[in-house]
Formats: structure tokens, sequence, C-alpha cells
């Protein structure tokens, strides 16, 4: 008994000794500038895509309560901070995926640091039927202040162009000339990987080479405000995966059209190589028909003008893109691109006119035969630089870009056979010769830094500088026949140079708050703008300098993963652009001329956004209604000259009223606007997507009566099938109807309309089907546009002295064939089961 006694006295003894070191050792640690810290990244449980802007909340294990949390960075990473010691668990989520919960995280003075590593997450429209996942995409996703869809999944697109994807997308209208509007507007800021393109057209770009399009209504304060109705920015593919992979694409369409692609990617250790080129030839057969009345003032007497062309014209592009990535360690990355692209054009019109005054003697026929040729090469090259840090989400980037683009254009015209016909008397044929020889410089420069900062919070800040110059030396010739030479017209040539410097610098503060279900960001830009445009002829030199400040706003809140509501804000510029600025009068059509307006005013635009979206597993609805404000708006605004005009200008009587199209600005003008957007899934083997968009408009300044105000809407509807596990099919059909033309469409002096008229109504269908061969590494596709033949754009303008109705149309219905393969780029993902552990997972 004595020894027990003795064995328990020093085990008691043992266990205080042991419990006053333990309590010593909890003692020796300095809580104060204790830092607890949880990293991690989320990515797409299918395609391993890394989620940007998703929410990570940490909770305590004990009693469930919310302690901070965090918002991934544009990588998927995350940093939570200033934890002190205990047991948590996490919750990942964003818009349209499934809640992951991430459990047993133990914070302590041995372990403060806990890395979650890659934490998966499945979308939840994905999460339907027991279904193989083959690692495709989902067509539309959201970000907190962009939309993005992927092309992939569209089958209509398959041996098109970037104008083909575009019109495919909701809220994005594409016209026959490939004019791009969003949300009614073409005032759109259009880029390619973040940047300004030297593209002087969507169609020059093949839709095989876009990985996704972002639409970004109301863009942050890190994009250039340019555009008021937003960016549409074009993502070209480019792969990281180790090794090597690549794609070979062939098409050829109907009306001697070929296209092909071949890109390539080579991975290996520290070096990523890509390169890619792409080939498109074409012809295009273009016909155009309009009429002009034109009243003269205090009398009865009446003007009477009918015009309609036919050409066809024949296009050749090549694009090499190439470049690598230099690994220098597992935290910093420098990239070097480069792009060259030749193009060629050339268009054979034929125009027809005939000009009458009230059917009196006085009836003028005219054939005016055009030849025009266009040459161009453009050449870009980038210099980027990022560095990561052991903080996630810590970042700094530094870019280098640079584009030169140089435009040979030549234009042959004759007037031939142009006869008074009741007087029988004809002139003789005349021959003019207009050639344009421009070029266009543009630097930029911009670092860019982010840092996670507070409680959960995110900091971006950077500056850039972006300088631009342009060169156009417009000269007119006409033969001389009894000289047998051409002469130098002084009259109708101009040399026309703009430069413009714009430096700026942007901040933006992003977190979230109430338990991870709303998440906000706020931002602001500020903009130097230096511009200069001198016509040399006349030594006519405009200068401005202006500074602006654009702020941005987003706030989202998610009271559930099927429900969310996001409110945005943003003020934004669309600047005049050389062309428009030029006030040299063009008087080569005779019937129709052009002036700029050197002293045009940019217009500024401020816009709200609210949307909802609903996400279920088989439903995807977004809505939402927007209002735009735009001051100083420009339009383009057309009149007939009256001899009092042509008198003040220098001109004698010609025998002809041409009508003179110019741009102003309006004092403002406003755009309301309500947009939905339904993804169904029917059944395994059918889904459609349906978009509804209606505009209103209302303008206010110089505007024609009737043309002040209308409204517009668009229907959009895609109805897919999958037949069996190797054929895709798709049906799309879009509708326009009339509008109001606010600011025109298209771009440039090929406006239409103005703030003095309409276009009318448009319709089309397509139809596609994709087959997949050779184990799913190659894919046979068939495209029908327009089958129906319906494309045709129609407009009509008018002012208090005249009215005219015009229609232009090319070949729309056409057969596209085409064959890709793919080089170790496609791998099937395994069979997942749908049904969800909603357990935590341990992290160990």
């Amino acid at each position: 008994m004595k020894n027990y006694f003795i064995l328990f006295v020093l085990s008691v003894i043992s266990i205080a000794s042991i419990a006053q070191d333990r309590s010593q050792g909890r003692r020796g640690y300095d809580m104060s500038n204790f830092n607890g810290v949880v990293t991690g990244k989320v990515v797409d449980s299918l395609d391993r895509t890394p989620v940007e802007y998703a929410t990570v909340a940490l909770y305590r294990q004990k009693d469930s309560s919310l302690v901070t949390g965090a918002l991934t960075d544009e990588s998927g990473k995350f940093i939570i901070e200033k934890l002190k010691p205990g047991r948590y668990y996490a919750e990942i989520k964003f818009i349209g995926y499934e809640t992951r919960r991430i459990g047993g995280i133990a914070i302590t003075p041995r372990s403060p640091n806990i890395s979650l590593e890659t934490c998966s997450i499945l979308a939840a429209n994905e999460n339907i039927e027991a279904v193989v996942v083959t690692g495709e995409k989902k067509m539309l996703l959201h970000n907190l202040d962009k939309k993005v869809f992927n092309v992939d999944k569209d089958v209509s697109v398959e041996g098109g162009t970037a104008a083909d994807v575009l019109e495919n997308i909701p809220s994005i209208e594409v016209d026959t000339d490939g004019n791009v509007s969003l949300r009614g507007s073409s005032n759109v800021n259009i880029l390619i990987d973040g940047r300004p393109s030297m593209l002087t057209s969507m169609d020059e770009l093949p839709a095989q080479m876009i990985e996704r399009v972002e639409v970004i209504t109301n863009p942050s304060a890190k994009y250039d405000p340019d555009g008021n109705t937003g960016i549409i920015n074009i993502v070209i593919k480019k792969r990281k995966e180790p090794g090597y992979n690549g794609m070979v694409s062939l098409n050829a369409g109907t009306g001697n059209k070929y296209n092909a692609m071949a890109s390539m990617n080579w991975r290996q250790e520290k070096v990523n190589l890509f390169a890619s080129y792409s080939f498109r030839k074409g012809e295009m057969n273009r016909y155009s028909l309009g009429n002009r009345v034109t009243f003269f003032e205090n009398t009865t007497d009446s003007s009477f003008l009918d015009q309609n062309s036919t050409g066809q014209a024949r296009m050749m592009f090549h694009n090499i893109r190439g470049g690598f990535d230099f690994f220098l360690d597992n935290k910093t990355t420098l990239s070097i691109t480069g792009n060259l692209n030749f193009r060629s054009f050339d268009m054979g019109t034929d125009l027809f006119s005939n000009s009458y005054n009230n059917f009196n003697s006085d009836f003028l026929q005219n054939n005016r035969i055009t030849n025009n040729g266009y040459d161009g090469l453009g050449h870009e090259y980038s210099l980027n630089f990022k560095r990561k840090y052991d903080i996630a989400g810590k970042e700094w980037t530094a870019d280098v870009f640079f584009s030169r683009r140089n435009n040979d254009f030549l234009s042959d015209i004759s007037d031939i056979s142009e006869e008074e016909i009741f007087n029988s008397i004809t002139s003789p044929d005349v021959f003019e010769r207009a050639t344009n020889d421009d070029w266009m410089n543009a630097f930029t420069a911009q670092t860019d830094y982010v840092a996670p900062i507070g409680n959960g919070g995110r900091l971006e800040t950077g500056v850039k500088a972006f300088i631009r110059k342009s060169d156009a030396d417009y000269i007119y010739n006409v033969f001389n026949t009894n000289g047998n030479i051409w002469e130098y017209d002084a009259t109708r040539s101009n040399h026309f140079i703009y430069t413009e410097q714009i430096f700026s610098a942007y901040g933006i503060y992003s977190n979230t708050f109430a338990d991870g279900k709303f998440s906000y960001q706020l931002g602001l830009r500020v903009e130097d703008q230096l511009a200069k445009s001198e016509l040399k002829n006349t030594n006519t030199v405009a200068d401005t300098n202006r500074l602006n400040f654009f702020p941005t706003a987003h706030i989202r809140w998610e009271p559930s993963n099927a429900h969310s509501f996001q409110l945005s804000y943003s003020r934004r510029v669309n600047r005049p652009y050389s062309r428009v600025l030029n006030p040299f009068l063009n008087t080569s059509d005779k019937y129709n001329w052009s002036q700029g307006n050197p002293y045009l005013e940019p217009e500024f635009t401020s816009s709200i956004d609210l949307s909802y979206n609903l996400n279920l597993r088989k439903t995807k609805v977004t809505a939402s209604v927007y209002y735009r404000d735009t001051r100083n708006g420009f339009s383009r605004n057309m009149k007939v000259l009256t001899q009092d005009d042509l008198n003040a200008m220098g001109f004698d009587t010609l025998g002809y009223f041409p009508t003179l199209s110019t741009f102003i600005n309006l004092s403002h003008y406003e755009n309301w606007g309500s947009e939905f957007v339904l993804t169904q899934n029917i059944a395994k083997w059918w889904r459609i997507n349906a978009s509804y968009s209606y505009y209103y408009s209302k303008l206010y300044g110089d505007v024609v009566s009737g043309a002040d105000e209308g409204s517009s809407w668009n229907v959009k509807l895609a109805s897919y099938f999958t037949i069996g596990k190797n054929v895709d099919l798709q049906v799309r059909g879009n509708y326009r109807a009339p509008s109001v033309t606010v600011g025109g469409s298209g771009r440039g002096f090929h406006m239409i309309g103005g703030a003095q008229g309409e276009t009318k109504e448009m319709f089309w269908f397509d139809l596609g089907a994709r087959i997949y061969v050779l184990k799913r590494k190659g894919t046979i596709t068939v495209n029908v546009r327009d089958i129906f033949d319906t494309r045709k754009l129609k407009y009509s303008s008018w002012d208090t002295n005249f009215y005219s109705y015009n229609e232009n149309w090319r070949d729309s219905r056409m057969i596209f064939v085409g064959f890709s393969y793919r080089i170790n780029n496609y791998k099937m993902r395994q069979t997942k089961n749908n049904e969800m552990d909603d357990s935590f997972d341990i992290i160990e």
C-alpha cells in the first residue's frame, strides 16, 4: 500500500509539472503579434480554370460564427490573414456553383499558416442526371463586372469569323456590313486580348482562333473608359498544358470562300511556345438601292434622285501570331508576343444614277464605275511581365505594347455616259483617281499592382500611358484626255495628321460583408488627354487638353446559391477619331459629299445597370434593366445643300444638289433598356438559349422632328440537340425590330441615320451541325447561314427639305463545310457521379 501511495504522489507531481511547463510554454508565445493565415486557390472542377471573385468565408468550428472572408483574384487565389488560434471551417461560394465546405482548419502557434491548396467547385447547372463530363466549358459565365461567353459550344460559328461569333451573343448586334453594336448603340470599344487591335473588320479574324468573348457593360476603373455602352473583349486561344498540342482547321464555303488555320503550343519546364497562322480568301457580291426627294424652299419644285449599285469584292487575309512565355521561377513570368497581319481588298462597283426635277427636261442619267484596291500591313508587339508573391492574391504586372498599321488605297473612278436625256446632250467621260497612303502608330506602357488589404479586402492600382499618331495623305487626280496625263487636283486632295496622348491612373478596392453574401468594388480612374489635329492643305490646327474623372461601382448580393442581384455604375467616354475630325470637304461622289468636324467634343455617358441571376440545376436566367445618360452626344448630320449653301461654299451652279454629311454634338440623349437571357436544359439531349432585349431612346438638341425618340427590341433563339455521343445540331434565329438610329449605325461617314432617321426590321435563321470523328480528335462541321436569304439593311433619313430611303445587302445565304483536327489538347474526363457529398472536406 505504501508503494502505491508513493507512486500516486509522484504521478500527481509529474502531471502538475507538465501542466505548469505547458502553461509557461503558452505564456511564452507573444499572442499580441500573432497572425494566422489561410491561403488557397479556387478552380472549376471540370475544366480546372480559375474562378475569379469567388467568396471564401471562414467560420469558427464551435459555434459556426463568421470570422472573416476574402474574394479570389483573377488567378483564383485568396488569402485570409490576422486569424487567432482556433479551429475553423471554410465555405466557398460563387454564383452558378455548388457551395463547398472545407473543415478541419486548425490554426496554432506551431502551425500559423494553413494552405488549402487547390479547391475545386462544381457548377450547379452541370450537376444534372448521370452524364459523361467531357470537360467542356459552360457557354455563359458571370463575374462581378462582366459576362463571359465561351465560343467552343457554338456550332454555328464553325468556319466563320469574329462577326459571326458576336452576332450570336445576347445584347450584341452585327449588321450586314459587319458593324457591331451593344445594347442598340455602335459606341462600343472592341478589344483583342484586352488591347485595341489593328483589325479593320471583324471579318478578318477566324472564329476558330477565339476562345471566349467578354461583354463588360459597366467595366471597372481598371479598363480604359472608351465606348459608351461598354467593352467587348475577344480573347484568343492560348494553351499552357505540358507537352505539345495544336489544331488544324480547313473550311470551304459557297461563293468561292475559303479559310484555314493552324495553331500549336509547346510547353516544357520553363518555356511555353505558341504560334498560329490563319488564311482567309473570299468573294462577296454587294447590292444597294436608294432614292431621295428634295423639296425646294418657297416653291413647289422638287428634285428626285434614284440610285442603285452592284459590286463584287475579293478579299484576302493572312494573320501570323506567335510568342513565348518564360517562367523565370514559379512566381515570375516574362512573355513576348508578336502579330503580323496582311490584308488585301479589291472591289468593283457600278453605280447608276437618275436625277430629275418635277419630270421636266432636266433629266440626267449617269453611270459611275469605281474600282477600289486596298492593301494593308499591320504588326503588333507586346512585352509582358508578371510577378506573384508568397502572399496569395498579391501580384505585380508591367506591359509594353506597340502596333503599326499601313494602308495603301487606290480608287479608279469613271463617270461614263453622263447624258441629259431630253436634250440629247452627252457629257464626255470623266476619269479620276484617288490614292490614300495612311499609317498609324500606337504605343502603350502600363503597370498594375494587386494586393490583399485589411480584413479580406483587395486593392488594385495602376498607371498607363497611351500615345497614338496617324497620318493620312489623300491625293486626287483627274485624267486630262487632251494631254493624256493625270493632273493633280488640289481642291480634292488633303493631308491630315492626328496625334493623341492619354495619361491615366486608377485605384480599385473590393471586399465582402454580411457573411460573404455581399461583395462590392469601388474604383476611380483619372485621365489627362492631349490631342492635336492638323489639316496640312489649309494649315488648320485644333488642339484639345482635357482632364476627366471616371468613377465605377459594383455591388452584388447573393442571398442563396440560386439567386443573386447586382447593381453597377460607371462613367465612360466616346472620343471622335481622326476620320470624323478631318475638316476636308470630300466631293468625290458628286451626289453625296462629306466633311469632318475638328471641333467635335467627346461624348460622356453615365450608366446604371441592375441585374438578377437565377441558377437552378436545369435553368439559368439573367434579367437586367439599365439607364444611360449621354452628354454632348454626337451624331451624323446630313442635309441637302441649297444653291445659297453652294454659293457660300464657293461653288457655282452645279445642275444638281448634293447632300453634305458631317457630325454634330447633341445636348444629350437618354437610353433605357432591359434584357432577358434564358438557358434551359429540357432534356439530356436538348438545350435552348433565348434572349430578349428592349431599347428606348430620347434625344435632345438639334434633332429632326420624328426622330427624337423611339423604341426597338430584338430576339435571339438557339436550340441545341445532341444525337448520340458524336453529333451536335444547332438551329438559331434572330429578329431585330425597327429602331431610331440614335448616334447613327456603323462607323465614320458610313454611319446611317444619326439623329434623323431609323432602320427597318431585319431577321434571319442559321443551321449548323458538328460531327466528332477519329475518337473525337477530329470534327466535321456543316453550316447554312441565312437560310431564307432575308438579311437586308434598310434605313431611311429625313430633314425639313428631303426624305431618303436605302437598302444595302450582300451575299448572306451561304453553306460552309469544314474539318478540324486537335492534337493532344482534347482529353476526356472520367465519368462523374451527380451525387454530391455535402459533408466537410477535411484538411489534415
